[in-house]
């Protein structure tokens, strides 16, 4: 739990700035593009840096990433709140960006080393709902105190959880041993399964933003909903992707395969068609619109529980960790601009065959990756490393193919199991 609600205090940083947008164009005197480059900038640290984050995190341990990450983000909050200008804060936010990078992309890397079989799916699925849920809490905690705080009160607010959760993990966490530092696999294909997946993050994180940015415009322009109505919808439909999550998590953690989740992403495209539609009532509208982020949320968190099943060594879950956010992180910049090219050629309509084309790559690529590593055809057969001699184990196959099994897997053989502490899988998920 502890490092989930180190994914969630990254996240309020992500969505700090929204809030405050209107007080910080007024105070700082932005233009609507530089406002946009402060709040997109933590984003695109991670496009640029998240594969080389996930080698440098292999060489310093995931664990210190990931309480020096927290660190970061809360100095450089504290630095966005002091900002008397542009330029200042715009280095602060890419700032909050590295540590934001590194407890993205360490986070899952803890998870999997402190967890095993069905606990490590599920706590897996459950850390794809860290970014809603923090979105959601900077959305309504700083919407709620705009009217009786200033903008640099609220940044400053945001430094302090990180700060303590920093503390809080170096107690908590049991001291993991760091990953021995080996060369990245030169085999054909060793990295087919994470692009694969990194890819079908990146599809499906295009899609959840290009909604939640969309919509709004949408709702007031041609629904002609006030802005307390259009406020209240988003609000509602961000938190469908943490709700999507959620299920995801408990669904695996019954032991669900990953691969039965995947056909409910043909969801998206048809939601989309009332969610985008002025024939249908303002509540079915939004109700349709939070199943997308829903399905969306619940596809994500499988993404990230299918990342240990698509390497075939342990430590290469660092290196899979930060191509997802890599890839992550491009999608969620492309999504907008895209979506508004799309819906400027082709109207509101459009919208659904936009989801169908980017939320049926990340279906089918996630779709992909799970069947054959459910059946151990992808992965091959490599000697799990506590084996008995001479025996062999299929990597992969049962994480993904059936989450309650994951412990039969040689990644949790080899990597959950700390030498230094035995504390109990769960500890800190």
């Amino acid at each position: 739990m502890a490092t989930w609600l180190a994914g969630v205090l990254a996240a309020v940083s992500l969505g700090a700035v929204s809030p405050a947008g209107s007080a910080l164009r007024s105070a700082l005197g932005l233009s609507a593009g530089a406002l946009a480059w402060a709040t997109s900038s933590i984003t695109a640290v991670g496009a640029l840096l998240s594969i080389p984050a996930g080698w440098w995190i292999r060489r310093f341990g995931a664990q210190r990433a990931l309480s020096w990450g927290l660190f970061t983000i809360s100095v450089a909050a504290a630095g966005s709140a002091a900002a008397r200008s542009w330029g200042l804060l715009l280095g602060a936010r890419v700032a909050e960006g590295v540590g934001y990078l590194l407890v993205f992309v360490a986070g899952p890397v803890v998870l999997t080393q402190v967890t095993h079989g069905g606990i490590r799916a599920a706590a897996l699925a459950l850390w794809g709902t860290c970014v809603p849920t923090g979105l959601a809490i900077a959305a309504v905690t700083g919407g709620a105190l705009a009217p009786w705080w200033t903008w640099s009160q609220w940044l400053a607010l945001t430094a302090v959880g990180p700060l303590i959760m920093a503390g809080v993990l170096a107690s908590v966490l049991p001291r993991l041993p760091r990953t021995t530092v080996q060369r990245a696999p030169r085999e054909a294909g060793a990295w087919n399964g994470v692009l694969r997946l990194g890819v079908a993050y990146g599809s499906l994180a295009l899609v959840s933003v290009a909604v939640v940015m969309v919509l709004p415009q949408f709702l007031t322009e041609h629904r002609q909903a006030t802005p307390t109505v259009t406020g209240t919808v988003m609000a509602v439909v961000c938190l469908g992707s943490a709700f999507g999550g959620l299920a995801a998590s408990w669904l695996l953690r019954r032991g669900s395969a990953l691969s039965s989740l995947v056909p409910l992403g043909a969801l998206m495209p048809v939601a989309c068609l009332p969610a985008f539609s002025a024939e249908f009532p303002l509540a079915v509208s939004g109700g349709a619109a939070t199943l997308v982020l829903v399905v969306d949320g619940l596809l994500i968190s499988a993404v990230f529980a299918a990342v240990p099943a698509s390497v075939s060594r342990p430590e290469q879950v660092d290196i899979a960790n930060g191509i997802l956010n890599q890839l992550g992180s491009v999608g969620t910049l492309l999504g907008p601009p895209l979506f508004g090219l799309v819906i400027a050629a082709a109207g509101w309509g459009a919208v659904a065959a936009a989801t169908l084309v980017f939320g049926g790559l990340g279906s089918v690529l996630l779709l992909t990756t799970a069947r054959p590593s459910a059946t151990g055809s992808a992965a091959g057969v490599s000697p799990s490393r506590e084996a008995p001699e001479g025996m062999d184990m299929r990597e992969g196959a049962e994480p993904l193919g059936k989450a309650a099994d994951v412990s039969t897997s040689p990644l949790h053989e080899t990597v959950t199991e700390p030498p230094t502490c035995g504390a109990p899988g769960c500890c800190s998920c």
